[in-house]
Order: structure tokens, then sequence, then C-alpha cells
């Protein structure tokens, strides 16, 4: 009854207790206790997550995901890592060096969102945290970046005072046919609203629905929308309408949610982790992975947050 014990010091001790991971329960997931001797699967499962609240990250296998994972597990959560590609999730996680589940999840897939609900119900029987981080950048952000990131290393490293020319020259660098005309609502491809549609609102709405059940089990669910500034109803702008539409329709989406679950007491709030240094944002962002989690770890975590507010640095911004 290792696991059970483990639990019930944790319980009368205070102190986190920290399990590794050994039990394959299926193809898709990976669990992070040892069979226990005389209990069924259910039992043993729910067991091993006495005391431990449960977070579901989506796209948690890198960039500001893995952080919040990492950040998460070293709070005492049991951290439940959703990754596209399972292998790539394994991964991520052994080079954190973190004992997480790791779950195979597409966003777009309700095939792989049911699985995924079904492996958390039977192993955890609640969820306490949902994190909607799966997201998608628009198409010109990584035909652009790649190219005056470039240029940008060569200038830093090749040239005496490169550094302060790099300011000058960026503004100006996106603005020409150099790098690409960046289209508007009048003539982008809706192919690419549809993509970005399907996997930054769509996708978290989906998931929204699908673990409603679980988070009204746990004493207090909370709703994580990885937003953005670009999303920004009084910001709008004509670039980038894929991408700004699909994270104003996050925003509009947590509101409206908010409202409705309000009496329920969970609360879902939406935050925008500013540019962050990842493959989405590219080598010169100004932010790291770590400031750019750390507002989604807060709303995680803070005892008491509101709901139906949208966030940037743990501070209450616009819609």
């Amino acid at each position: 009854m290792q696991c059970l014990l483990s639990s019930l010091q944790q319980e009368h001790d205070g102190f986190s207790v920290q399990i590794s991971c050994s039990k394959q329960t299926s193809a898709d997931a990976y669990d992070i206790c040892h069979p226990l001797q005389g209990t069924d699967k259910d039992e043993e499962e729910n067991l091993c997550s006495l005391n431990m609240k449960s977070v579901l990250v989506t796209g948690g296998n890198r960039g500001i995901g893995l952080e919040i994972c990492r950040q998460l597990h070293a709070r005492g959560y049991q951290v439940i890592m959703g990754s596209r590609d399972i292998e790539s999730g394994h991964e991520a996680a052994a080079r954190l060096g973190i004992n997480v589940s790791v779950q195979q999840l597409d966003v777009t897939d309700p095939g792989s969102v049911q699985n995924a609900f079904e492996h958390v119900e039977r192993a955890y029987g609640s969820l306490d945290v949902l994190i909607n981080n799966a997201g998608l950048g628009s198409t010109f952000f990584s035909n652009q970046r790649p190219f005056v990131s470039g240029i940008s290393s060569f200038l830093k490293t090749k040239l005496p005072g490169g550094r302060q020319l790099i300011n000058i020259l960026k503004p100006v660098l996106r603005r020409t046919p150099i790098t690409q005309k960046i289209p508007g609502p009048s003539d982008i491809a809706l192919s690419e609203v549809r993509l970005l549609m399907e996997t930054n609102f769509y996708g978290p709405w989906n998931m929204i629905q699908s673990f409603l059940p679980l988070l009204r089990k746990s004493p207090g669910g909370r709703i994580i929308n990885m937003s953005s500034g670009m999303g920004e109803f009084a910001s709008l702008a004509g670039n980038y309408p894929a991408y700004r539409l699909s994270k104003a329709s996050l925003n509009s989406l947590t509101i409206m949610l908010a409202k409705e679950l309000e009496d329920e007491g969970i609360r879902i709030n939406a935050m925008c982790p500013g540019w962050v240094r990842t493959d989405m944002g590219g080598p010169d962002a100004p932010r790291s992975v770590e400031e750019g989690a750390d507002t989604a770890v807060w709303l995680a975590t803070e005892e008491e947050t509101p709901t139906g507010k949208f966030f940037r640095d743990r501070m209450i911004i616009d819609w």
C-alpha cells in the first residue's frame, strides 16, 4: 500500500511526496503511480492522487505549456501533460526530469479529447484546473521571424554598433516586401482563418465542454485560457487577422462562460503571456518562458482570484 501510505503521510506531516512514474495504463497515457496489490486499476489510480490537485495542460510538451507543467509540478500538483504526439510529451518530461502523466491530446480531434477525458475520469475522478494552452500562431509569424532573426544575428556578430542598428531596421524590414506583405481581412486566405479558429478557439471550447463534468466535481474548478494582447478588442488592427480573430473570440467565450459558471464556483479567466522566446515567438522575443508562464501558474494556484477577467503579469487588463 505504498501509494496510499505516501498520501496519508503527506496529509499528516504536511510535506510533498514525489512518486515515480512506472506504470503504463494504455497506449496513450502513462500514470505516476506504482500498482497496488489487491486493488483494481480505478481504485489504485484514485488512491495515488489523494491530496494532490490535478491540472491538465494542453500543448504541455513545449514552450510556455512545458514551463507551466514544470512550475505546477514543483508546487505539488498532479500534472497531466497533453501532447499531440505522445513520444514528444515523454521526451519533454524526461528533459525536465519531472514525473507527470503524459496524455496524447489533439484539441482539434474529438476522439482524442474524449480519450483524454476518459483517462482523467478513470485516474483522478475530477479535475481541478484546465489550462487551454495549445494554440497556433499566424503562418506569417513563422515566415517573417526567421528572416528578421537572421539579419539580427548577422548585425550583432559582424557589424560594430549592430545592436543599435537592429532597433532601427527591424520595424523597417517588417514593413517591406523583403519579408512578406501581411494580408488583412480583405485578402487573407480563409483556409488559414479556419485553421487558426479550429485550434485556438474551437479547440479550447471543446475542451471546456468535455471536461466540465470533472471540473464540477472539484471544490473550486478553474479554467485558464491562453489568449493574447493581439485579441484585445480596443486594439484590434488589420494585420494578422486570423490570429487576432481567434484570440478575440476566445476572450468573448471566456466572458460568456464566466457569467454562466459563476454560480457553480468555477472560475474562468484569460491571460496574455506577452511576446515570449518560444518556437512561435522566435529568438528575438523579450520575455523568457518563465515570465510567460507565470500568470497562468498564479491563476491556477492563487487562493483568491476573480472570474471573467483578462490578465497580463498578474494584473487585470482591458478586454
